[in-house]
């Protein structure tokens, strides 16, 4: 009886040595799909004509309380641009009662990219012409 006691004490000994080592290789695995995860890139939302120029439109506003829609159809572009994430809503205006519409900083950094798109496809053209 006693070699089977020792016998099953080595063991146990055996299989914490292989479980540390398994624990030790996790972590790997889990970098590399981190490194992975990381290099993708979400890209932003496409944006019809009339919500890029809605997107502007409430950036070149000067009001602190921000932009308020005067129509119903500016309004639901507006709710669109919200969706996206690319302004945030305010106050609500008390006698129109539509609120009121800031720029979000993801609105911020879409409408320089529009900027950046715009002027490098400008500078394209613009050799061939002459």
């Amino acid at each position: 009886m006693a070699m089977n006691k020792s016998a099953g004490e080595t063991k146990v000994k055996k299989s914490s040595a292989k479980g540390s080592s398994a624990k030790k290789a996790a972590p790997k695995k889990a970098a590399g799909a981190a490194k992975k995860a990381t290099a993708k890139k979400a890209a932003g939302p496409k944006l019809s004509e009339p919500q890029k120029e809605m997107l502007k439109k409430v950036q070149a506003h000067t009001d602190p309380s921000g932009y308020r829609a005067e129509k119903k159809p500016e309004n639901k572009t507006l709710e669109t641009l919200l969706k996206y994430k690319l302004v945030k809503k305010g106050t609500k205006h008390k006698e129109s009662g539509f609120y009121h519409y800031q720029v979000s900083n993801a609105g911020l950094k879409h409408l320089k990219s529009l900027e950046g798109a715009g002027s490098s496809s400008g500078a394209g053209s613009a050799p061939k012409s002459s």
